[in-house]
């Protein structure tokens, strides 16, 4: 269970979030300082840079814990599962968070399309990810993480991420039927994929 103080610590975080993307929503990423976050959230400009070092996470609030959830639950995934097939259910599990987030992620998109910095900055969390998916779907083949076929398929699953994302919020709809819509969409994808793992798999077998 966490403690008060971790909570209290939580809701200091997402409070300055909140704040600096309102400001940068309203005069851009770029224009917005540190001190402007603190005095918006009500606290000092060190706690801002305490909780986010980097200005750009305040964009990106919960990118981190997001990509430590999904690293956790594809290197721990069963021996029956592909890494696609992890990274779905990774998907399904982070989807009442995000659904909860989802002003947020209006305004996030808005703050991140207006400038080519954080649209670089997204591109290279979407990287992370890509490199993470290679290694584990290498390790699905039995391959070199460098080889060829990891990386194609991680990048058909990082393209699936970027059709979700925009599927997901560019849709409107109640709650259950975009989550519904976006899971049906990423299983297609996944078993697509995860066809193809298990295609190469087989093939690599001496009687396959």
């Amino acid at each position: 269970m966490t403690g008060l103080r971790e909570r209290k610590k939580q809701r200091n975080r997402d409070a300055i979030a909140r704040a600096a993307l309102r400001l940068f929503d309203r005069q851009g990423f770029h224009q917005t300082t540190i001190p402007q976050i603190a005095e918006a959230a009500d606290v000092s400009p060190r706690t801002v840079s305490m909780h986010f070092p980097a200005k750009e996470e305040l964009v990106f609030p919960h990118r981190e814990e997001e990509l430590e959830r999904l690293t956790e639950r594809v290197r721990g995934r069963t021996l029956d599962e592909t890494a696609p097939e992890a990274l779905r259910a990774w998907v399904e599990a982070e989807l009442p968070g995000w659904e909860e987030r989802h002003a947020e992620h209006d305004v996030q998109r808005r703050v991140v399309e207006r400038d080519e910095h954080l649209k670089a900055y997204a591109r290279g969390h979407l990287g992370r990810i890509h490199d993470l998916m290679a290694q584990e779907i290498a390790r699905d083949l039995g391959t070199p993480p460098d080889a060829p076929e990891p990386h194609m398929a991680a990048a058909a699953t990082s393209a699936v991420l970027e059709v979700l994302e925009h599927h997901t919020h560019d849709r409107g709809g109640d709650v259950a039927t975009r989550k519904a819509e976006a899971l049906a969409l990423l299983d297609k994808a996944t078993a697509f994929v995860s066809a193809g793992i298990r295609e190469l798999q087989q093939s690599a077998t001496p009687n396959g």
